[in-house]
């Protein structure tokens, strides 16, 4: 199972940062293979805990992270696998969402909203961990009935604790998958 993690590359408060480890953990106890933009802030956060539990964490990068050495504080030595795609921040997205099988988006700034807006076009699901801030606090007065827009694609979920977002992401992942076949 592929679970992708949107989320910034902003630093935030310890209490977010927590909780971005206790959602780790939770990955890494589903046996999920973690996806993400592979950037600093968050995803380090993450990435890091990840690779202390011997999970998975593949980092897609974008061409300006490529060229970053490890001590820029956007770039970290965590990911198990970074796959250096030579594309754009935006144009790097659409393979972080498309890998995804459900995806859990906590935090979070314009790139992330880029990211819902393609996981929303592309029927994939999405979690919102709330009580992290940013983007993920605003979501449900932008769109009180859960969808994007009128075409009521796929409707966000939202969970208010890092477990119980795995465990909605892990079955509308399997629910998604099952479909598929």
């Amino acid at each position: 199972m592929q679970i992708g993690v949107i989320t910034t590359y902003d630093y935030v408060d310890d209490s977010i940062e927590q909780m971005a480890r206790e959602l780790a953990r939770e990955l890494v106890a589903k046996n999920c293979i973690v996806i993400t933009g592979g950037n600093g802030g968050l995803m380090r956060v993450l990435a890091e805990e990840i690779s202390r539990l011997n999970g998975i964490c593949v980092g897609i990068l974008s061409s300006e992270l490529e060229e970053l050495g490890y001590d820029h504080p956007f770039r970290h030595q965590y990911n198990t696998v970074e796959v250096r795609t030579g594309m754009s921040y935006a144009a790097r997205s659409s393979i972080v969402v498309r890998s995804s099988d459900a995806i859990i988006l906590m935090a979070g700034g314009a790139g992330t909203l880029t990211e819902l807006a393609m996981a929303y076009n592309m029927a994939i699901p999405v979690v919102v961990l709330e009580g992290t801030g940013m983007l993920a606090s605003r979501l449900k007065d932008m769109f009180p009935d859960g969808y994007l827009d009128h075409r009521k694609i796929v409707r966000l979920s939202y969970a208010k604790t890092p477990r119980e977002a795995v465990e909605i992401a892990y079955v509308k992942a399997l629910e998604r998958l099952n479909r598929s076949r």
